[in-house]
């Protein structure tokens, strides 16, 4: 079948710098790829950005046109398959090539999720986090965790309650996401109210890793939340925030501006005990964060029984 687009996507399309070509790109000469691809260059004599992008946009063409079968691989492999090799040919390979592997992965996040071109799911690319999501029963309940520690407490709360859960792995990432939205929507419907529990660290990391994921939910069509947050400072007593936290980069700068604006997050909650999280020094005092697993597994399990149980009753 011939793709056909609309002028406005045809419009982001060249803007990006994306079009049609006969030949495989994989496969062509240095002088060919330079020639085709050096317009706003910089580094090297070709414009890597451009070049990755079309790598992509091609192979999702031949795929959607039945000229090539969808992929079935890590987006790793998709590195390795035509992405690194076509760079060295083209002498624009990075001594630093995991920083150009980086860049890959950012192209196809735009792709996907700022220029809304494409899906993950269009090229067959797998999700390296599979293993780590599990949607049950009551799909519309979710414990989300940013570490894959967390993963036997989550498998446990979902053989008991029949929720949805999903691990991250340190970071959100669009392409899990996208898939665990898929599933979700075979058993519930998107439009109807999610229920989050995050148990994230308690500091400005672990708020951008709830948001983002948040976030990559939006995207895909899930925006009636409700978030409840399981590591917070009212989880636990004076003494044990004490023992627990942790100082936070105070040194001016952009670390201290991430701390400073999700302090600013933090106090719009009024947390009793928040007052705990700030160390008096003999010279200054320090803000301080917690570690996800400052919270016991046994203290998280309460408070989702409290929680989850009335919304399995509810619905």
């Amino acid at each position: 079948m011939t793709l056909k687009y609309t002028e406005k996507f045809i419009s982001k399309l060249k803007k990006l710098g994306i079009r049609h070509f006969d030949k495989l790109i994989h496969e062509q000469s240095k002088d060919w790829l330079i020639e085709n691809f050096r317009q706003r260059a910089t580094k090297y004599k070709l414009n890597v950005t451009k070049l990755i992008r079309n790598l992509v946009w091609q192979t999702r063409e031949r795929i959607i046109n039945k000229q090539k079968q969808p992929l079935n691989e890590l987006i790793r492999t998709f590195w390795y398959m035509y992405v690194k090799s076509t760079l060295s040919r083209a002498g624009a390979l990075s001594k630093k090539s995991d920083n150009q592997y980086r860049q890959m992965v950012a192209v196809i996040v735009d792709l996907v999720k700022k220029y809304k071109l494409m899906k993950y799911s269009d090229v067959g690319f797998r999700d390296s986090n599979q293993a780590h999501r599990e949607v049950g029963k009551h799909a519309n309940i979710i414990l989300v965790s940013e570490k894959l520690g967390h993963q036997e407490f989550l498998k446990s709360m979902a053989d008991k309650y029949k929720v949805s859960i999903i691990a991250l792995g340190g970071k959100p990432s669009v392409c899990n996401v996208e898939y665990f939205v898929n599933e979700l929507r075979k058993k519930v419907s998107l439009r109807r109210k999610f229920y989050i529990f995050s148990i994230v660290d308690f500091d400005p990391h672990g708020r951008i890793v709830e948001s983002s994921f948040i976030e990559d939910l939006n995207h895909y069509g899930i925006n009636n939340i409700k978030l409840t947050e399981l590591v917070h400072p009212d989880m636990l007593t004076e003494k044990e925030i004490e023992i627990s936290r942790y100082h936070l980069p105070q040194e001016p700068g952009r670390q201290w501006q991430i701390v400073n604006a999700w302090l600013k997050q933090v106090r719009k909650k009024n947390y009793k005990n928040e007052r705990f999280l700030v160390e008096e020094g003999k010279e200054r005092h320090y803000y301080c964060g917690l570690e996800s697993e400052s919270i016991s597994a046994k203290r998280m399990a309460e408070k989702l029984a409290t929680e989850i149980i009335p919304l399995i009753k509810k619905s």
